[in-house]
């Protein structure tokens, strides 16, 4: 290896709070994220977070919401206004009650888009939607969506 390669991924690392995250992950912070080039209904976007070693991007702050706009608008110049991306939010299990899927926590913190959730579509599961500013929205499961995964601090954090 090329100790000039070498020396820049140790530099890297350190100038990132000591890890990096991976090839196609983009970080902020202590956080990665892989923003999906293909779709998927909200439980295989789950899934294949999973087998990812991570999970479905759980917001919890105006900073991060902001960052992934920020994200999102960037690879969505087109202002097509009907992308949208799934995140971990779900009131499968009771109406209106809106809990992150990994962890059952009740959510916190909550960007909705102007008149959502609307229930529209037996609209189950959260989703970023560019039409309302990539803030969240509810929509049905089992549209085929692009998704987020999130890896907490390099590694996962489930288990």
């Amino acid at each position: 290896m090329d100790v000039r390669i070498l020396i820049f991924f140790v530099i890297s690392i350190f100038a990132n709070g000591g890890f990096a995250c991976r090839f196609g992950w983009t970080q902020n912070g202590s956080l990665c994220y892989l923003f999906s080039h293909g779709t998927s209904t909200w439980a295989e976007a789950s899934a294949t977070c999973l087998a990812l070693n991570s999970h479905l991007a759980m917001i919890t702050s105006d900073t991060e919401q902001s960052f992934l706009i920020d994200q999102l608008d960037q690879l969505h110049q087109t202002g097509t206004s009907h992308t949208r991306y799934w995140i971990d939010g779900t009131d499968l299990e009771v109406e209106n009650v809106w809990r992150w899927a990994l962890t059952g926590d009740k959510l916190t913190y909550t960007a909705w888009a102007d008149g959502e959730p609307n229930n529209a579509q037996r609209g189950n599961c959260m989703n970023l939607y560019e039409g309302g500013g990539f803030k969240m929205a509810d929509d049905d499961c089992e549209l085929r969506l692009h998704y987020i995964c999130q890896e907490n601090d390099g590694a996962n954090i489930i288990g």
